[in-house]
């Protein structure tokens, strides 16, 4: 065998070994301290251009949704989802605003891969509010929400809410408020 054929097998092994014996950099993690404050969506923009809501809302009106969590120290958190149509002129018609709002936990995480943690999140209340009807409230048993983090860009967080019924499900990024998207 060649020096340089030896040579090679030795750097080869050289490089080989961490990956073989798992000295990788251990998977991020995620303290509560660092997720402390409060998150915001941009608002989510849907045009509603079908025969139907133009006969309710009018021609050019649009669906608005923005999402908002406030998170403490000990992993305690508040989910505010406010829906929102709006006329042609941008006017909110108030008949058909909701505020869905939860009370939830943050855990640990329970998947990771290299930059992505997918956070324990368990919903400890939840309900559907009316701000025009003082009698609209409904509780929103079933709701499901999904928080990840990533080491990568920590002002950034990404929320997975499913409603109870299906409908209005989504995910969207929330950004630390005051903190620059990039």
């Amino acid at each position: 065998m060649s020096r340089l054929r030896l040579s090679l097998i030795v750097l080869g092994t050289a490089f080989a070994l961490p990956a073989l014996t798992g000295a990788a950099s251990p998977p991020p993690t995620t303290s509560h301290s660092a997720l402390v404050g409060t998150w915001r969506s941009a608002p989510e923009e849907t045009p509603l251009g079908s025969e139907f809501d133009e006969s309710v809302w009018g021609k050019n009106a649009k669906a608005v949704r923005t999402v908002e969590m406030t998170i403490k120290a000990a992993g305690d958190a508040t989910l505010t989802v406010t829906r929102k149509i709006l006329d042609a002129r941008g006017r909110e018609i108030k008949a058909a605003t909701s505020i869905e709002h939860a009370d939830i936990s943050i855990g640990a995480p329970q998947q990771q891969n290299d930059v992505r943690a997918d956070l324990a999140v368990t919903v400890t209340r939840a309900e559907r509010r009316y701000p025009d009807d003082p009698n609209g409230t409904w509780p929103m048993d079933g709701l499901r929400v999904m928080v990840s983090t990533f080491s990568d860009n920590p002002p950034r967080l990404e929320v997975r809410v499913d409603t109870p019924e299906g409908r209005g499900s989504f995910w969207e990024t929330l950004h630390r408020a005051g903190a620059r998207a990039r």
